[in-house]
């Protein structure tokens, strides 16, 4: 199965919004989370939190003679003209600021890490306040999005 966008759109802020709620929804039923469909979302939430800690969210921009050699890349821009990252790093600041008021964004993000990590391999069980915060910050992303 493809995973490229057929109709020349940036969809990762739709992507993030899918993966957010099927994390969400594993909360209610961890055993879904240890299914090897369930990698994916859980993956791809923990790379995002990961670029947002260390703000790794970044375009290339080509200038020069690199510009006219390279391919066009049209899943860079959105439909707006924004880059990819932009909606969904707000949205991850406003749901990091809802539900982690007064936590450093650093043991934030290690708590929900940790809830992610143990979605996946039913190990390490975080307390349950870490665990509701984390799906709180999970609802709170896929509204924002």
């Amino acid at each position: 199965m493809s995973t490229i966008s057929l109709s020349g759109l940036d969809q990762s802020d739709f992507l993030c919004k899918r993966f957010a709620y099927l994390a969400s929804s594993y909360f209610d039923r961890p055993e879904e989370a240890r299914t090897p469909g369930a990698t994916v979302p859980l993956e791809n939430l923990f790379r995002l939190l990961q670029m947002f800690r260390y703000k790794a969210f970044a375009d290339e921009r080509r200038s020069g003679i690199l510009a006219i050699q390279a391919p066009v890349d049209q899943h860079t821009i959105g439909i707006n003209g924004e880059n990819w990252h932009t909606k969904i790093e707000s949205a991850l600041r406003g749901a990091l600021n809802d539900t982690f008021a007064g936590i450093p964004d650093e043991q934030a993000i290690a708590e929900i890490q940790s809830a992610l990590r143990w979605l996946a391999t039913n190990s390490d069980h975080p307390t349950e306040p870490i665990l509701d915060r984390s799906k709180s910050f999970l609802d709170q992303l896929t509204a924002r999005l």
